[in-house]
Formats: C-alpha cells, sequence, structure tokens
C-alpha cells in the first residue's frame, strides 16, 4: 500500500560518511522520517540518526506531550556518550553545547478501502510534502522557498535546552488515497523543490521520477547539476518519497 524510495547525498566534495542528514524507514509500522543534523554542533551526525532511529520504530511519539518522554533519554545518552571520552578542549566546549537536528516523520494508519490516516510530526526545516493524486500539492511545516532561513527551531540533544520545545513543533494530519505522493524532505532539497514547482519548473517533476524509479546515477547526476547552477545550496539531502497505492506493503528502495 506504501511504496518507499529513499535517497541519501553527502555535500559535493565529502564523503557519504560525513553526510550529517539521515533517514530511517520502518514499512512494518508504515513510519518514515528523516532529519538534518546541525553542521556547526558537535556530533550532529549521530544525533540525527539516533532521532530518526528510534522514531521509525516507536508505537507512538505524534502527540506533543510525548515528545519530552522521547529524547530526552536519547540527549542523556549522548551526554553519557560524549563524557566517557576523552576530547580535546575546543571539542570538549561543543560537546557541552550539545548537538541539533531538525526533523520530520510520518505514520500511516490503515483505515479501510483503500483509504489511509497520515500523521505528522515536524520541528524546524524539514519538510513534508503531500501530492494528492486530485487537489492542490502541500508542504508542511514551510510552504515557501523564501521561507528557509539560516536559524531554524531545532531538537537539541541537551536536556537542559529541551524545555518547551515540544510545544512549538508542528502536528499535522490527513488521509491519503491511492495515487497520493508524499515527501519527506530535509532544508535545502525542500527550498529547491519549492521553488522550482514555484517556477512552473519541469525539475521538480524530473527530481520526482528518477528517485521514485531508483535511479541513482540519475539522481546524483541532477542534483549535481543544480546545485552548480546555483539553484541548489550545496548542502546534504534526504528524501522519502512515499507512494500510496492499491497493492500490499512493498520493501524500501535505496536510490
Amino acid at each position: 500500500m506504501v511504496r518507499v524510495s529513499r535517497l541519501l547525498v553527502q555535500k559535493e566534495g565529502l564523503l557519504p560518511s560525513e553526510c550529517e542528514d539521515a533517514i530511517s524507514v520502518n514499512p512494518d509500522g508504515l513510519r518514515y522520517c528523516v532529519a538534518d543534523g546541525a553542521t556547526e554542533a558537535y556530533d550532529s551526525r549521530r544525533w540525527a540518526r539516533l532521532l530518526v532511529y528510534t522514531w521509525a520504530r516507536a508505537q507512538q511519539l505524534i502527540a506533543r506531550e510525548e515528545l519530552d518522554f522521547w529524547w530526552r533519554p536519547l540527549g542523556e545518552r549522548m551526554q553519557r556518550r560524549w563524557g566517557s571520552r576523552s576530547l580535546p578542549w575546543y571539542a570538549q566546549e561543543k560537546a557541552s553545547e550539545g548537538a541539533f537536528a531538525a526533523f520530520a516523520g510520518i505514520q500511516f494508519v490503515e483505515s479501510g478501502s483503500n483509504e489511509l490516516r497520515w500523521n505528522c510530526i515536524a520541528l524546524g526545516d524539514a519538510c513534508l510534502i503531500h501530492k494528492p493524486r486530485k487537489g492542490l500539492v502541500s508542504s508542511r511545516p514551510i510552504d515557501d522557498p523564501g521561507g528557509f532561513g539560516y536559524h531554524p527551531l531545532l531538537v537539541p540533544s541537551d536536556p537542559a535546552r529541551q524545555a518547551g520545545i515540544a510545544q512549538q513543533v508542528d502536528v499535522f494530519h490527513g488521509t491519503a488515497e491511492p495515487g497520493d505522493t508524499f515527501l519527506l524532505l530535509t532544508d535545502a532539497i525542500a527550498c529547491w523543490y519549492l521553488q522550482a514547482r514555484a517556477d512552473a519548473s519541469s525539475r521538480a517533476d524530473q527530481f520526482e521520477e528518477v528517485v521514485g524509479a531508483g535511479d541513482r546515477q540519475a539522481a546524483i547526476g541532477l542534483i549535481g547539476a543544480e546545485r552548480e547552477s546555483g539553484r541548489l545550496r550545496n548542502d546534504d539531502v534526504a528524501v522519502v518519497r512515499l507512494d500510496i497505492s492499491t497493492r500490499g506493503r512493498q520493501p524500501a528502495v535505496d536510490v
């Protein structure tokens, strides 16, 4: 019922192991998410990966009141990890401030006769794009390419900084039918995608097609060309494409 394609691409000039975006999917639980670790913070790559791995395998974690009970123990785990290591003074200073990440996750719930209910949470500038088979395309929590800034609200690893963050998480929901498509996108590719759609450019559709087809070479080629043109900022890219169909659950396709 949900066909999954996922793509993770590091910044130009870096190794895949240096990518600070993260993806996790749980087809059995119908849960999918992306996170974007803040480059300036310490160990944000690990924080982003811990967030997506844990959320995708959780049973709840949709309501705002549940979020504090989710990320506090994860932040404490990160602090214990850093505290057990011998770090140079400059790394200790960074670690004392903690890691940060944007996050977006969606869960589908089967509700009978070819319809799915979905619930999504998002914090920062990671976005969910919903393209219904019929109707208008929507984007949350940002729907304008001009809305992406350099200081988004992020999930902090430091438990002392987490107070009140849950109340600022965007929680939204809807229904999905066969033929609908959802995209979970981190900031740079979300901004580029929304701008391409605003320009009525075919580039957004081309990108969706190569991701949906599982054509990594074509996807990387398109990303490289858009970076070179200046239309796409040179940042990590995480994409999860979700296509709703009448067929049963299908394995995720890596692009």
